[in-house]
């Protein structure tokens, strides 16, 4: 676990890829900025409780990692103790967001920013609250973005979103960008798994 945090530390900031969530945004000003996490809406908890929890876990990593390598019942606790957390966070976050509701887009995604499609242009330089949740875990993700860029898309769906969107995030907390960055890592081996492999004849 140690190393792969790392790994995520050294190299979030440039690996990007193609990924699906779901994604909401309203524009903001510099005021709510500088009020910071005060000023999201009231459902913002079960929303990110998920993210709250690995922020939790980031933090008593070392101390976990000691208890496990002392008791595997310890482990099998803790391990059960996640499972239970995640069914009562997956139930908290359903009594106030239909999932139904939400429609997943394309995007593409790094620790330090993201792009997306838009029906309506965006003048550069634009303050966002963004809205983002990671499939499948359903960690949701509140922050600030800067739109850096927007122009016509060619994408696939372009009729009906006919603009592309960069942002980059502002005053991101650390520990969402390493859930991001872990998020983006684990997709980018799973693709790279199921590439086939090339054989030499």
């Amino acid at each position: 676990m140690e190393s792969k945090c790392k790994e995520t530390t050294e190299r979030r900031s440039f690996v990007r890829i193609d990924d699906k969530v779901i994604l909401k945004y309203r524009k903001t000003n510099s005021l709510e900025l500088q009020a910071g996490t005060e000023s999201f809406s009231t459902n913002a908890n079960s929303f990110t409780i998920k993210a709250q929890f690995a922020a939790i876990d980031q933090k008593n990593r070392q101390a976990r990692s000691i208890l496990e390598q002392h008791s595997t019942e310890l482990a099998n606790h803790l391990k059960a103790i996640d499972e239970k957390l995640d069914l009562l966070a997956d139930i908290a976050f359903e009594m106030d967001h239909d999932l139904s509701k939400l429609s997943t887009q394309k995007v593409n995604l790094s620790a330090g920013g993201t792009s997306f499609l838009a029906q309506k242009p965006l003048e550069l330089g634009t303050l966002l609250e963004l809205w983002l949740l990671l499939l499948p875990s359903h960690t949701g993700i509140i922050t600030y973005a800067t739109v850096i860029y927007c122009k016509r898309s060619n994408d696939e769906g372009s009729k009906q979103y006919p603009y592309k969107i960069g942002v980059e995030f502002k005053n991101i907390r650390e520990e969402d960008a390493d859930l991001i960055a872990c998020h983006v890592l684990k997709k980018e081996a799973n693709e790279r798994r199921r590439r086939p492999k090339m054989t030499c004849k």
